[in-house]
């Protein structure tokens, strides 16, 4: 796993971008498939107790992350808007019950490199930066999650 190219602008949005020493196939499939996301879906701290989507333009997906020192729960989710399966993914994130018109966007774009998968992160709709403790940190964190279920880490 690798990370490149954090970008910031004035706008509030953000971009993350990780090289993963994995198949596009299986970096689409690890992202899309609700038990896999139930293993890496979540910042450190923090657990996801499962997932449930209809991946779908227009479906909607939720999913509940539980602070293992608090107990404290985070209902999250939102609506899918674009698919372009294996390519490109675009959905609200946030308040699992807002209106997408209301919510942030994140927009995935899967790059094949050979063996490899370029995953870029985009975040729209909020602030983010590296050190916030909150939005950027927590995504940054979930792909480091999310790079260590594809190696096959256990994140018990």
């Amino acid at each position: 796993m690798n990370t490149t190219g954090t970008t910031e602008t004035e706008t509030p949005e953000f971009t993350i971008t990780r090289t993963f020493d994995a198949p596009r196939d299986l970096v689409w499939q690890a992202w899309t498939d609700e038990a896999e996301m139930a293993q890496w879906l979540h910042p450190f701290g923090v657990s996801t107790d499962g997932v449930s989507q209809d991946l779908a333009v227009g479906g909607r997906y939720r999913y509940t992350m539980t602070n293992t020192e608090t107990g404290e729960t985070f209902p999250t989710g939102g609506e899918y808007l674009e698919i372009e399966p294996k390519t490109r993914l675009v959905f609200t994130w946030g308040d699992p019950d807002a209106p997408a018109a209301d919510a942030p966007v994140i927009t995935l774009t899967f790059t094949e490199l050979g063996a490899q998968t370029e995953l870029v992160f985009h975040l729209s709709g909020i602030d983010g930066k590296p050190g916030d403790g909150w939005v950027y940190d927590g995504w940054d964190e979930a792909l480091t999650n999310f790079g260590r279920h594809l190696a096959g880490e256990s994140l018990g």
